[in-house]
Formats: C-alpha cells, sequence, structure tokens
C-alpha cells in the first residue's frame, strides 16, 4: 500500500510538471506576442515611478526605459538560448523521473536519484550559458568534465527505458568510436582515420562539442524542438481531450461505412484525419486503434490485417499536412525553405499514400467477400454534431492560414492552439471544467518531455557523427559514388539506409541520422534539396511499418491479438503507396512542386528559394500525366499484390499488372504511353470480360486474407 501511495504522489508530481512543460511551451510561442506589451508596460512603470526622469538627457531617458524589468524580461528571458533549451530538458527529465513507473522501492529510489541529479546537472548548464559573455569563447571547468557524463547517462538510461535498448546500443556504438577513432586503420573504409587526435584530448573535445557549446543534447533537433514543436504537441493533446477522439470516429464512420470494406475504410479515414493533429503513428494507433481494430475484426477481416490496416494508417498521418508528424519542421530548418512551400508540396504525396491504402483495403475486401457497413451500424450525426465538426476545421483552417502566411512557426501553432481551446469550451460543454483543462495540459506536457528525451538522444548521436569527421567522410564517398552511379541506384541507397537506420526509432530522428550523416554528400545527388529531404522523410515514415522492426505495426498488434511480425508484413503491403511515392516525387517534381503556384497566385510574387526548382518551368500537363499515371498505377500494383480485383487475378496476370504499374511511372513517354494502353487494356478487359466473380468461401484459404 505505501509503494502504491508513494506512485499515486510520483505520479500527480508528474501532472504537474508536464503543466509546467506544456504552459512554458506556450510562453516561448508567443514570445514574439508578450515581448511588445511588456515593453510597453516597462516604459509606463518606469515613467510614473522615476520622478526625475523628464530632467535627464535623452540618452539617459532611453538606458533606463531599455534597464525596465519587464523589458529585460521580454527582450533577455524568452529568447535566451540557456533558457528555450535549457529549461524544456530540464523539465522533460523531472517529468520522466517522477512518471516512469517503479515496480518496487528500488527503482522508486532510481528514478528518485536520477531526478535530483538531473536537477543540479542541467540548472548547471543553464547558470552557466546563461552568464556566460557571449563574445567571449567558451572556457571549460572543472564541473563541465563531470557533468556531461552524468548528462549523457541521464539521456542513456531514460531513452533505454522508454524506446529500448537499439538506439542506446547505437549511440554507445559511435561513443566508442569517438575514442578510439585514431586506431582504426585506414584501409578500413569510411572509418578508418589515423589522423584522430588520441583519447586523453578527445575527452576534452568532447565537453567543447556537446556541454559548454549548444552540440550534444542541446543540438539541432533539440533546438527546432523546443523552438517549434512543442506548441504543436500541446495543441494536439488540448484538441483531442476535449472529446474530439469519438466524434472524429463517427464522422470517419459516416463518410467511409457504405463502402465496400466499409469498417476498415472508416479507420483509414480516422487516422488520416487524426494525423493532422497528432502525426505520431504510435500515438495514432492506440488513440484509435483501440475503437477500430474490434469493428474491422467483427465485419469479418483477419485479425492481422485489422491491426495491420490501423498502422498503415496511423502510419499516413505523419506526412499528412499541417502538422506532418513534426519532421516538416526539421525539413524547413535544414533547407531553409519556407513552412509555407512544404506544407503545400506534402498535399498530393499524402492524398496519394492513402488513395494507396484505400485501394488495398478495397481489393482484399473483394477478395474476402465483405461488404459495406449495415445500415444499422453506420451512425447518423445529430445537427449538434455536425456543428461539432467545427472543432477540427477551424483549429485546422487557422493553423494552416497561418503557416502560410506567418513566418513565425511557433506563433502559427499558438494561433492554432488557441483556436482549438475556444472552439473546444463553446462546443463541448463537458470540456468547460478545470480539471479537464489541466489533465489536457499536463498529458500535453508528458507527451512533450517523452519527446526531448529521444530528441536529446539524436543531438548525441549527430554530434559524435559529426565531431569524429565521419560524416564528412561518408558524404565524400557518398559524393564520388554519386557522380557514376544512375540516380536510381543512389535512391535506393538512401531508401534502404532510412529504412534501417529508422527501425525502432522515430522517423525525426531517422531523418537528422540521415541527413546530417549523409551531410553534403546527399546534397551532391542530382535532386532539388527539398526533393531529396522528402524522400529521406517518407523512407523514414515509412520504417514504422516495414519488418522484422515495425514499431506502429507492433503496437497495433497487441489490440488486434494477431502476431506482429505478420501484422508488420501486412502493414507493409498495406502501405506499398508509401514506397512508390517518393520515387515518383523524384523523378516527376511536377507531384510536388506545382501545387506551389498557389503562391504565386495569392501574392503575386513568384516562389524563389534555391532548395527547390523554378515552379513556372514546370508544364502544367507534366502535373496532369503524372496525377493519371500515378492513380493508374496504384490501381494495378495494389489489385496485383492482392490478387483480385473483380474476380481472382492469375500469376500471369498480377505480374502483368505490376509491370505496367512500375512502366507508367518511368519519365520516359516512350515507356509510360505504351504502359498506359496496356493498362487500361487490363482494367477494362478483367471488369468485362472475366465473368462473375466467384461465391465466397469462407473454407477457401486462398480467398481468406490470412
Amino acid at each position: 500500500m505505501r509503494l502504491e501511495r508513494t506512485e499515486n504522489i510520483r505520479q500527480r508530481a508528474a501532472d504537474v510538471l508536464g503543466l509546467i512543460l506544456a504552459l512554458f511551451a506556450v510562453l516561448i510561442a508567443t514570445a514574439g506576442l508578450i515581448q511588445g506589451p511588456l515593453e510597453a508596460f516597462s516604459d509606463w512603470l518606469v515613467k510614473i515611478t522615476t520622478a526625475d526622469l523628464e530632467e535627464l538627457s535623452r540618452r539617459d531617458q532611453r538606458a533606463a526605459l531599455r534597464e525596465g524589468i519587464f523589458a529585460k524580461v521580454g527582450q533577455d528571458f524568452f529568447g535566451n538560448t540557456a533558457v528555450q533549451l535549457g529549461v524544456p530538458v530540464l523539465l522533460s527529465f523531472l517529468v520522466m523521473s517522477v512518471a516512469s513507473r517503479a515496480q518496487n522501492w528500488a527503482w522508486v529510489a532510481i528514478y528518485t536519484v536520477a531526478g535530483l541529479v538531473a536537477l543540479v546537472a542541467f540548472s548547471s548548464w543553464i547558470a552557466y550559458v546563461h552568464a556566460r559573455d557571449p563574445f567571449l569563447l567558451p572556457v571549460r571547468e572543472t564541473a563541465h568534465y563531470i557533468f556531461l557524463p552524468i548528462a549523457l547517462g541521464l539521456v542513456f538510461f531514460f531513452t533505454y527505458r522508454h524506446f529500448g535498448g537499439f538506439i542506446v546500443y547505437f549511440a554507445l556504438f559511435w561513443v566508442l568510436y569517438y575514442f578510439f577513432r585514431a586506431y582504426v586503420p585506414d584501409f578500413i573504409p569510411i572509418f578508418g582515420n589515423s589522423k584522430a587526435i588520441p583519447i586523453d584530448q578527445a575527452y576534452g573535445s568532447m565537453v567543447d562539442n556537446m556541454w559548454i557549446n549548444t552540440g550534444g543534447i542541446f543540438g539541432p533537433p533539440l533546438q527546432t524542438v523546443s523552438r517549434n514543436v512543442l506548441i504543436f504537441i500541446v495543441f494536439g493533446a488540448v484538441l483531442m481531450a476535449s472529446g474530439a477522439g469519438g466524434l472524429l470516429m463517427k464522422v470517419a464512420n459516416r463518410l467511409t461505412g457504405g463502402f465496400v470494406g466499409g469498417a476498415a475504410h472508416a479507420a483509414v479515414a480516422s487516422s488520416a484525419i487524426f494525423g493532422t493533429i497528432s502525426g505520431a503513428a504510435i500515438s495514432n494507433v492506440v488513440s484509435t486503434g483501440v475503437m477500430t481494430i474490434p469493428v474491422i475484426k467483427k465485419s469479418g477481416f483477419k485479425a492481422s490485417f485489422a491491426g495491420a490496416v490501423e498502422a498503415a494508417a496511423s502510419t499516413g498521418g505523419q506526412v499528412v499536412p499541417p502538422v506532418m508528424g513534426v519532421v516538416a519542421f526539421f525539413v524547413a530548418a535544414q533547407t531553409g525553405v519556407p513552412y509555407g512551400y512544404i506544407l503545400l508540396a506534402a498535399v498530393a504525396p499524402a492524398i496519394f499514400y492513402y488513395m494507396g491504402v484505400f485501394m488495398t483495403v478495397y481489393f482484399e475486401a473483394r477478395k474476402t467477400g465483405i461488404g459495406s457497413l449495415p445500415k444499422s451500424e453506420i451512425a447518423d450525426l445529430t445537427q449538434r454534431e455536425w456543428v461539432q465538426c467545427l472543432v477540427f476545421i477551424l483549429p485546422l483552417g487557422v493553423l494552416t492560414f497561418f503557416l502560410l502566411t506567418t513566418p513565425s512557426i511557433p506563433l502559427a501553432g499558438f494561433y492554432g492552439l488557441a483556436t482549438a481551446l475556444v472552439s473546444a469550451l463553446v462546443l463541448f460543454p463537458e470540456f468547460r471544467s478545470w480539471k479537464k483543462l489541466y489533465q489536457a495540459f499536463s498529458t500535453a506536457g508528458r507527451m512533450a518531455a517523452n519527446i526531448l528525451i529521444i530528441v536529446a538522444m539524436i543531438g548525441v548521436i549527430i554530434t559524435l557523427l559529426e565531431s569524429s569527421t565521419f560524416a564528412n567522410r561518408l558524404a565524400v564517398f557518398i559524393t564520388e559514388t554519386a557522380g557514376d552511379a544512375p540516380l536510381f541506384f543512389i535512391l535506393v541507397v538512401v531508401a534502404l539506409g532510412a529504412i534501417v537506420l529508422g527501425m525502432g526509432l522515430p522517423p525525426g530522428a531517422t531523418y537528422f541520422i540521415v541527413v546530417i550523416a549523409l551531410s553534403s554528400g546527399i546534397n551532391a545527388v542530382e535532386l532539388p534539396i527539398l526533393s531529396l529531404h522528402l524522400f529521406v522523410v517518407f523512407f523514414a515514415v515509412m520504417s514504422t511499418v516495414t519488418p522484422p522492426v515495425a514499431l506502429a505495426a507492433f503496437a497495433a498488434a497487441p489490440i488486434a491479438g494477431a502476431s506482429p511480425v505478420r501484422t508488420g508484413f501486412q502493414a507493409s503491403r498495406l502501405a506499398v503507396a508509401g514506397f512508390i511515392i517518393p520515387f515518383v516525387f523524384a523523378f516527376h517534381p511536377a507531384l510536388i512542386y506545382k501545387v506551389l503556384q498557389v503562391f504565386e497566385w495569392l501574392g503575386g510574387k513568384p516562389v524563389n528559394n534555391p532548395a527547390i526548382p523554378d515552379v513556372a518551368s514546370i508544364p502544367w500537363v507534366d502535373f496532369g500525366w503524372i496525377l493519371i499515371a500515378l492513380t493508374l498505377s496504384l490501381w494495378l500494383l495494389t489489385s496485383a499484390l492482392i490478387g483480385f480485383e473483380k474476380n481472382r487475378l492469375a500469376l500471369w496476370e498480377r505480374g502483368l499488372r505490376g509491370a505496367a504499374g512500375v512502366a507508367l511511372l518511368v519519365p520516359q513517354f516512350a515507356i509510360s504511353l505504351p504502359a498506359l494502353g496496356v493498362a487500361v487494356a487490363l482494367i477494362i478487359g478483367h471488369r468485362f470480360l472475366g465473368g462473375e466473380p466467384p461465391a465466397f468461401d469462407s473454407t477457401d484459404k486462398a480467398l481468406s486474407g490470412a
């Protein structure tokens, strides 16, 4: 009982700390709004409290106003690196220390010590960075040599406890390489580095790179998340805590329940909509899967397929604008492309991804003899529920508008959050309680802490790759290889690298590791920079449904009561469009760039960024062609994979459909136009010359979807 009581106290403390972290994210996002009023209030306060202000010289008056305490807070506090980076990290470790479940008193003691050590170590870093002169080079102190290994130990410990051992072992390998790289022979490709500094000097260099400078834990990943992403985590958590989740399921059920395989389509639709808010595959699976997977199974689909549908649909949420699983914010930071451009560029790929999932579900339903949902199971939405749908439309509309028009990404997130909060309070009376609001913000803080831990680990790995010079040598190797190899081969290598590195990692982690590791080498590939970065993003996302470590599928399998491995293979088949689309926009840039002319129509100015091609030079006919070609290609490929359209497909027909589907996407009309004729002939011939579909036999394993 005492342990249980202690655990309850710890969880309540985690809620309080989570609330503080969420509110801090809101303050950081609104710093630009707060600073002006603070300065104005400070000016007024100085004037009424300084009797002889008017007698001072103009120079002294300006100095007095500038040194007002509120103005100083507005200028220095919110913009200070120590605050923007150190406070979120410190709070995240404190949250994780008290939120982690302790099975016995030993673990209570371990987590308590970890929290206290984190408080001392990261408070020390905040104080040091805040106090140092930015115009002077930082100097190592004895405390830095002590706190760095403590901080790294905390990162490794909590990452292992909450994300497993894969990424920790991966990081430890690079730690060892960092210290012992001088002893690796030069004849070992890429790894050999006899010019490296010895071990005793390496540690001092590590202190410089990972502690007293803003690298390592405090590197680019953390900088992007703490300054841009945290507000979007709060936005999604508040919106879903309002009670909108149940409404979301009813809307999806209403929209898609009448289609063949309606129960599975409803899961796809709900996950797509939920993905616009959350953008985290596992979160999507857990949030919507508990409602959708049992319904899919009940309609007649196999358990593994039911789990796979939810996994594939939830994975797609990470490429759905406007949030895009927060990876898009990393892309914007790395490429210098405005976020609004990335948002519009992702629209067509996201639509085609879900089109592929819908087609696969449709053909599987036809194959297994599963029809639409009975009318009795398609819930009618009341007039009040239709009005409540504004809780999605208004916040997402406001968020999208400001992402397209406002240079400040966090400020756009704040406007979206404010709209979501007001909409939820107006439309959902049950949300109008301090307890509900408290739970929403504390949950957001807990989610943010979890993300910041893995982001800190990513920063450590990236710094190790860069400071050991491995990234530079790998970049040179890829540059040399890219000069001789075909583009398709290089893209296959990049795709495999993203999938392999992404096994067990969140997509944001995979993206950073691949892009930073390849460094300038990745930019040597003959593609627009944004195309290549989005290519990496897609395959980083697809790693969550790629066996043997398919995190989204593994999260869905227990809910479905199915084998995780079988669910993973089914999910990768359902998500086949996600493996094709990146190659399509690599060779057909019109798919992602032509829509950017919206900016020209709205603002009258041409889209101009070195990371993207000249949009005006891309013909509209190319855009129209790839829309038609990709739609037909997905139809052929998904039906070939399932082995069924109107009737069961013979093996030769499946092979011919697969070949025609691929040929349609080849960027030479001499190949794609004949493939178009073959595709149309195959579809028409099967639809009108294939006879009647066979009756469904539940004992026929070939038709059972096993």
